[in-house]
């Protein structure tokens, strides 16, 4: 496989005694690759695609989502774009290495030629968000055949869908640059922040499902604050979508708030069959079939802790237990300087996260966060 690498970016923040060394790679290779395939003609080594890392990570994302996403398909797809035929079952979108060839060429070349800017621009959204010395090394692939829209985000690596964003890649620049650094920062939490739990299917108990929900909570809307979409410029489909879900989302927050503090209290009903009901809560609340609206939430709770307590309580805050990101948002609703946008949850969620947050240490790292961070 022809290797193009390109290391891009590398941020040093001044202060030698807090560095943050924050560096991402851009990986056309796989897209090129597929490109050069396409209506060549030529055999495919099924080896060179069983041993790629980054297809054998696309893969592992894709099988959460359903079965037929096997290397043995997407070998078969390789075969069908090398003779120039579409495949008869294409869960990869390889069509459009066939029938949109210039297209995706052009997309893969713009990403090219503006990779140091983008790179750039994402690296100066996620600085403020991490701890002072940490040191970070990822890698973004443009991937010329997969399923989603936008991208995705798996073992480290973030996948950036070229087939989606294809037909207008220009103007879908800036969501590309907002969706990079969602997902890079989901990276980065897996290397800083508090233990996550071991999955949804693991949630047993009535305390490990508000333990859940609260995780999803902080992880997802510091991301989404990140990687605010809202203001986005640009008329391509990912870019129109992203911008409406936003804005949709923001048009009723008071009302998702309050539609978290619902799937709180549905928890406690019926608690004894939390096993089998959680998925359901919690899909309500962050599935993207329901307008991921819990997103939206904890990206105004990060927005309003950064407000009163300063960037760097964010990255601070996400070392702790989960349930403190809600109570410092509590903290920060209390000061008198509060963001228009910003809504309380109700007692009882609060209640909630209290008692879930019982150890004495605990608190006085809640303390340190938003109050040495202001």
């Amino acid at each position: 496989m022809r290797s193009v690498m390109i290391v891009i970016g590398l941020l040093v923040l001044a202060a030698p005694a807090s560095a943050k060394n924050i560096k991402l790679d851009v990986d056309i290779s796989q897209a090129q690759r597929l490109l050069d395939i396409a209506c060549s003609g030529t055999q495919i080594d099924e080896r060179e695609w069983r041993d790629s890392v980054p297809l054998r990570a696309q893969l592992a994302h894709h099988r959460q989502f359903a079965p037929r996403f096997t290397i043995e398909n997407y070998l078969s797809g390789l075969k069908s774009i090398s003779q120039c035929e579409v495949p008869t079952s294409d869960p990869f979108r390889f069509s459009a290495l066939v029938e949109r060839r210039s297209e995706m060429s052009e997309a893969i070349d713009f990403l090219s030629q503006n990779r140091q800017k983008l790179m750039t621009r994402v690296i100066e959204l996620l600085t403020p968000y991490v701890p002072d010395d940490f040191e970070f090394d990822g890698k973004v692939v443009l991937t010329g055949a997969s399923f989603s829209c936008g991208g995705f985000q798996h073992d480290g690596i973030f996948f950036v869908d070229v087939p989606c964003l294809a037909t207008d890649i220009e103007s879908e620049y800036e969501a590309i640059v907002k969706l990079i650094a969602h997902e890079t920062y989901h990276s980065m939490q897996h290397r800083f922040a508090y233990a996550a739990s071991a999955g949804l299917s693991e949630v047993k108990t009535p305390n490990a499902a508000y333990g859940f929900m609260f995780e999803r909570l902080a992880l997802e809307g510091s991301a989404s604050h990140i990687g605010d979409m809202r203001e986005i410029k640009g008329d391509g489909r990912y870019s129109k979508f992203s911008r409406s879900l936003a804005q949709r989302n923001y048009r009723h927050l008071s009302y998702n708030f309050r539609l978290f503090d619902y799937m709180i209290e549905a928890i406690e009903h019926k608690s004894t069959e939390i096993e089998t009901r959680f998925p359901d809560i919690y899909g309500l609340a962050f599935d993207g079939s329901f307008g991921e609206h819990s997103y939206f939430v904890g990206q105004q709770m990060t927005a309003e802790i950064t407000h009163s307590f300063g960037h760097s309580a964010i990255s601070c805050l996400l070392k702790l237990p989960f349930e403190n990101y809600l109570l410092a948002y509590d903290h920060a609703l209390r000061d008198g300087d509060n963001l228009k946008e910003s809504a309380r949850f109700s007692d009882e969620t609060i209640e909630v996260a209290k008692n879930l947050n019982e150890a004495g240490s605990v608190m006085q790292g809640l303390r340190a966060c938003i109050y040495v961070n202001q």
